[in-house]
C-alpha cells in the first residue's frame, strides 16, 4: 500500500500516461472537489447569460442559436457531474468500504477529471460565442379597412409629421369614421417607415393602463414576465432609443402613460419622435391627456357620402334600376353623412336589385325612432341604421345568433369556433353531424360580417 502511494507521489515527475491512471484511485477527493469547483464557475457563467438575454429580450433583442446550443451544453455537463457526484457519496457510505476499493475510485475519479476537462473547455468556449443578435423593431400590423380615403388623413398625416404638435387628439361622435381614420393612419405609417415603431391600441370605454400595457407588449413581443413596474421598465427601455408613434383608438378617459411605461412625448429628444394620437368621443378626453392638436371629424358631405355607399353597395345594383338609383339617393340622404351607417346600410342593401326592397328600407328608416336610448356623443342615426340592419337579417335565428354575441365584452376578440359551439349549445344550429353543423356556423358568421354586425377584425383570434 505504501509503495502504491509513493508512486502516486511520483506521477508529477514521470509525466507518463501509467503514472497518471495509476494516481486517479489516490485522487478521487481531489479530482471530485475540483470538478465541483470548476462546475460552479461555469454555472455562475450560464446564470449571467440568461440574464442577458432576459434583459435583450426587453429591448427587442434574441439569443444566438450559438449560445442557445452553449446552454445545452452547460445542461448536459451539469447532469453529468450531478450524477458523477452521486456516485463518489454512494461509494463514501458503503459499510463494506472500509479500505479502498481501488477499482471504484479509479472509475469516479478518471470520470471526475474528465468532466473537469469538459467543464474548462465549456467555460472557455463562451469567450468565442456571441450571445445576442438585436432584431429588428417589429413592423406595424396593417389593418383591415375601406378602401375609401378619410378627407381628413392628409390633414392628419402632416399634423403628426409636424414636430410642433407630440400628442393629437381626433374627436367626434361615435359613428362619425374616427376608427376608421386611425387604422388608415396606421397604415401609412406603417409602410413609409417615417418611426421605427407604430403601435395600434383599442382602449374602449373599460380601460385602464395594465389593459394598454399588456396589449403594447403583446404587440412589440416584448417579455411578458413580472409585474406591472416590470413591464413599465420593459416597454421604456425599448422605446427610449426609438422614434414612435402611440395609436390610442376609442379613448373615454385619461390613461396614464407614464405608468404604461411610454416615454414622455413631450421631452426634448434629438435623435428620435414621440407621438401619441388617440381618438375620443369627447374633447374633455383630450383635454385629460394633455393634446396638443384637436383634429374634429364631421359628418360627410353629399358627394362624399353617395361615393362611400356606391363602394359598399356595388354599382351593379344601383344601375340595375333607375327607381332603385332615385331610392338610393334618399336613402343616403336618410343617413345624414354618417359614415358607420352608410357602410352597414349599404351592406345590407347589396345585390338588392328589386326596387320594392328599396322602398321598404327607406319606409323602415324614417320609422326607426330610438327616443328612449340616451348616449353621450352618439348620433341617432348609428341606433336606426343599427335596428335596420338587424331587422333586415334573412331570420329569427340569425338575429339571436348575433344577440349572443353581447356575451363577449365590447371590442373582444371572439373565435369563430367558440361563437358557433355556443351557438350548437343552445340549439340555434341543429344538425346531427358536426361538420355540418360548423358549416352552418361560418355562414352564419360571414351573413352577420356582411351587413356590418360583426367586424372582420374581431374575429381574428
Amino acid at each position: 500500500m505504501e509503495l502504491l502511494k509513493a508512486a502516486a507521489y511520483l506521477v508529477p515527475w514521470l509525466g507518463s500516461k501509467v503514472g497518471k491512471h495509476v494516481a486517479y484511485p489516490f485522487k478521487l477527493s481531489s479530482n471530485i472537489r475540483t470538478l465541483e469547483s470548476a462546475l460552479e464557475e461555469l454555472l455562475a457563467r450560464k446564470r449571467d447569460v440568461k440574464t442577458e438575454i432576459l434583459n435583450a429580450e426587453r429591448e427587442n433583442g434574441a439569443p444566438t442559436e450559438q449560445i442557445n446550443l452553449w446552454l445545452k451544453e452547460v445542461e448536459a455537463i451539469e447532469q453529468k457531474a450531478e450524477e458523477t457526484h452521486q456516485k463518489y457519496q454512494q461509494l463514501c457510505r458503503c459499510i463494506w468500504n472500509i479500505s479502498p476499493n481501488l477499482w471504484l475510485n479509479y472509475k469516479i475519479s478518471k470520470r471526475a477529471a474528465k468532466k473537469h476537462e469538459e467543464v474548462i473547455i465549456l467555460y472557455q468556449k463562451k469567450e468565442t460565442i456571441p450571445v445576442i443578435i438585436h432584431m429588428p423593431p417589429p413592423l406595424a400590423q396593417e389593418m383591415p379597412v375601406s378602401s375609401s380615403k378619410s378627407p381628413n388623413l392628409e390633414s392628419a398625416l402632416q399634423d403628426i409629421r409636424d414636430n410642433a404638435y407630440n400628442i393629437i387628439g381626433i374627436w367626434g361622435m361615435g359613428g362619425i369614421g374616427k376608427t376608421h381614420l386611425l387604422k388608415q393612419i396606421n397604415n401609412v405609417l406603417s409602410r413609409d417607415g417615417a418611426f421605427q415603431v407604430v403601435v395600434f391600441v383599442t382602449c374602449s370605454k373599460e380601460c385602464y393602463e395594465e389593459k394598454v400595457q399588456n396589449e403594447i407588449i403583446n404587440k412589440l413581443a416584448l417579455s411578458k414576465d413580472g409585474s406591472m413596474d416590470q413591464k413599465q421598465c420593459t416597454i421604456y427601455n425599448f422605446l427610449k432609443e426609438k422614434s414612435f408613434v402611440l395609436l390610442l383608438d376609442d379613448l373615454w378617459d385619461r390613461v396614464n402613460l407614464d405608468t404604461v411605461g411610454i416615454p414622455d412625448p413631450m421631452e426634448p429628444v434629438h435623435t428620435s419622435k414621440r407621438k401619441i394620437v388617440l381618438t375620443t368621443r369627447s374633447t374633455e378626453v383630450c383635454g385629460q391627456m394633455e393634446v396638443r392638436k384637436k383634429i374634429k371629424v364631421d359628418i360627410l358631405n353629399l358627394n362624399d357620402a353617395w361615393s362611400l355607399f356606391i363602394e359598399k353597395v356595388t354599382e351593379e345594383t344601383i344601375d340595375s334600376d333607375l327607381i332603385i338609383k332615385e331610392h338610393a339617393v334618399d336613402v343616403v340622404k336618410e343617413l345624414g353623412g354618417l359614415p358607420l351607417a352608410l357602410i352597414t346600410t349599404g351592406r345590407a342593401m347589396r345585390d338588392k336589385t328589386d326596387h320594392y326592397y328599396w322602398e321598404e328600407a327607406i319606409k323602415q328608416l324614417k320609422q326607426t325612432h330610438l327616443d328612449d336610448v340616451e348616449w353621450p356623443h352618439v348620433n341617432q342615426s348609428v341606433f336606426h341604421m343599427l335596428k335596420f340592419s338587424y331587422d333586415s337579417l334573412k331570420n329569427d335565428t340569425l338575429r339571436r345568433c348575433f344577440l349572443h354575441c353581447s356575451l363577449w365584452p365590447e371590442d373582444f376578440s371572439i373565435r369563430k369556433d367558440r361563437l358557433i359551439e355556443l351557438w350548437m349549445g343552445l340549439g340555434l344550429i341543429d344538425q346531427p353531424d358536426i361538420q355540418a353543423a360548423y358549416n352552418i356556423g361560418y355562414t352564419y358568421v360571414n351573413n352577420l360580417q356582411s351587413v356590418c354586425l360583426l367586424e372582420e377584425i374581431a374575429m381574428l383570434r
